[in-house]
């Protein structure tokens, strides 16, 4: 018991060392950390100085600029001045960004800025004063000397910058020397506990070896012993085997009297055995007729089964057929809303105008009144034009389906509205490299490419030029085919029971019927496939279509 505690403790130990050095690799990293950190923070410094000094060197540089530019009239001195004006530019505006991050008082720095600013205003000014010849108001100006205010401006700020910066790079300093110092003391900690409990394992390691040696010759010593004991098994094995011999031959006698015995009850067995074989044919009856029964029922299960299958598909079938049937009356009961609204508009405008026309006698506004009856006319017409649309689609033979080449499908579409895409910039692309080909009804599937793109490109984003992406691939038995762009999308939650309505729209400030996406669904549903919408308002909206992969013959 005692020397297994010793063995869990050394076990305790060289986890507790383990659990140490990996404590040590962690803070090591930390430190590496810390180290970095505040390495990069007094670069961070360094360049600010620099950057500050880069800020009152520009200005000298557009100060003798202006100067030289006044006495010699050179391109080099003006393109001198204006790489000054540029250079100040990027030091003031390098300086911002660094100096937040460091909690830096911003008000100083954004009063050098607006200074620096104003004396550039000034500079510019001074120039095209030279360039025009007007040196009485150049000398004016330059009397004033406008740049010594912002030069002292600059030695204050410059001042506080360096001030600021030293003490973050002192304390960055501190806190690296402090990270060494941990590290230090960290690994001398690590020592103390180590050196110990390798010298506690290697006289362990010692002992055990003493008692294993010892242990063996134990074990040789056990084995002697054994030996001589097998010796004298065997010699009491011989001496019983020689009396079990001596009762053998009494047994043999007595066993042929219990032969003579078992001849009679041979007999007797015969006859038992007559009659098991007369009732292991009558068994042999009765397990054929049970078969034969067994056998009916399982015919007669499986039959039921059969009938109940058959059932719950009829039922499922007349379900589904109902569903259908409902969901064609809503669509048949909107449909006929929509001719009535559409048509009594256009007829409303028309009986009203032919009213008014009976009573004017203006011949201006005659001619007003019959321009607007037959404005009401042609909208009468496309109304009519878009019914007879509609009732072409629901009419098609859905069954004839044919090979879709989608890429080439694509190219004719991009092509037909080759105008609409030239003119907005926008960017179609697409990826058909997991499933190029379709079986479908090619007019179905052209009319659906083209509404989904050049909605896309109607409704596009007006900061931003329309991107475009279709992909194709095969999921779950669908041909699912993605179009996904970067307009201005639909508020899905607001309108999602009017996204697919006839003459439905969403945005007023492009011209529309509101047809697109009921003629995509509405030719959708004929293929036996869905559409589903995934929109944000202002960010964009990707459309996605299921179509059963159907074969074609």
């Amino acid at each position: 018991m005692v020397s297994r505690l010793k063995g869990y403790l050394l076990y305790i130990v060289v986890s507790l060392v383990g659990l140490l050095l990996l404590g040590n690799i962690f803070l090591i990293y930390l430190n590496n950390q810390v180290i970095s950190s505040n390495k990069e923070q007094q670069e961070t410094a360094e360049r600010i100085k620099l950057n500050t000094l880069d800020v009152i060197r520009s200005l000298h540089l557009l100060d003798l600029a202006i100067r030289s530019y006044t006495f010699v009239k050179g391109d080099h001195f003006l393109n001198a001045a204006n790489n000054a004006i540029r250079d100040n530019t990027l030091a003031i505006s390098r300086l911002e960004d660094p100096l937040k991050s460091q909690d830096f008082p911003m008000a100083e720095y954004y009063q050098l800025k607006d200074s620096v600013n104003a004396y550039i205003n000034v500079a510019r000014h001074m120039l095209d004063l030279i360039s025009k010849g007007e040196q009485k108001q150049f000398v004016d100006i330059l009397s004033k000397d406008p740049g010594y205010s912002v030069w002292q401006q600059h030695q204050a700020f410059s001042t506080l910058v360096n001030e600021f910066e030293n003490g973050i790079s002192t304390n960055a300093k501190t806190r690296y020397e402090a990270a060494l110092n941990n590290s230090y003391l960290l690994q001398i900690l690590l020592f103390v506990i180590a050196i110990p409990t390798l010298a506690y394992t290697a006289y362990y390691t010692r002992r055990s070896l003493s008692v294993s040696e010892q242990l063996r010759r134990s074990e040789e010593e056990k084995a002697r012993i054994l030996g001589n004991q097998n010796r004298l098994l065997e010699k009491t094995v011989y001496e019983r085997t020689h009396e079990i011999l001596t009762q053998n031959s009494e047994i043999s006698a007595q066993n042929e009297e219990i032969t003579a015995y078992n001849e009679q009850l041979l007999l007797q067995q015969r006859e038992i055995e007559l009659q098991r074989n007369s009732v292991s044919r009558q068994n042999e009856s009765l397990i054929e007729a049970k078969r034969i029964i067994e056998e009916q029922n399982l015919l007669i299960q499986q039959k039921n089964n059969e009938l109940g299958i058959e059932v719950a598909r009829q039922t499922r079938d007349l379900k589904q057929t109902n569903l259908e049937l409902i969901e064609q009356n809503t669509r048949l009961e909107q449909f006929a809303f929509i001719i009535s609204h559409n048509l009594r508009a256009p007829m409303a405008r028309l009986i009203g105008l032919s009213a008014i026309l009976d009573f004017t006698n203006d011949p201006r506004e005659a001619s007003d009144i019959v321009r607007l009856m037959v404005k009401s006319t042609q909208d009468l017409d496309q109304v009519i034009k878009d019914l007879t649309l509609i009732l072409g689609i629901q009419k098609m033979n859905t069954k004839v389906l044919s090979e879709i080449a989608l890429e080439a499908l694509l190219q004719k579409v991009v092509a037909t509205l080759e105008p609409e895409i030239t003119e907005t910039k926008a960017k179609v692309t697409s990826d058909f490299t997991t499933l190029n080909d379709v079986t479908s009804l090619p007019p179905y599937m052209e009319s659906i490419f083209y509404n989904l793109l050049s909605n896309s490109i109607k409704y596009r984003h007006p900061q931003r030029s329309p991107e475009i992406h279709i992909r194709a691939k095969a999921v779950d038995g669908y041909s699912l085919i993605t179009f996904e762009d970067n307009g201005l999308g639909i508020d899905v939650e607001k309108h999602k029971e009017h996204l697919f309505n006839l003459y439905k729209r969403f945005h007023f400030h492009t011209e529309g019927k509101g047809m697109g996406l009921y003629l995509v669904k509405t030719q959708l549903t004929a293929l036996g496939g869905r559409i589903e919408i995934n929109s944000r308002v202002n960010e964009g909206t990707r459309f996605s279509i299921y179509l059963k992969q159907n074969h074609a013959g």
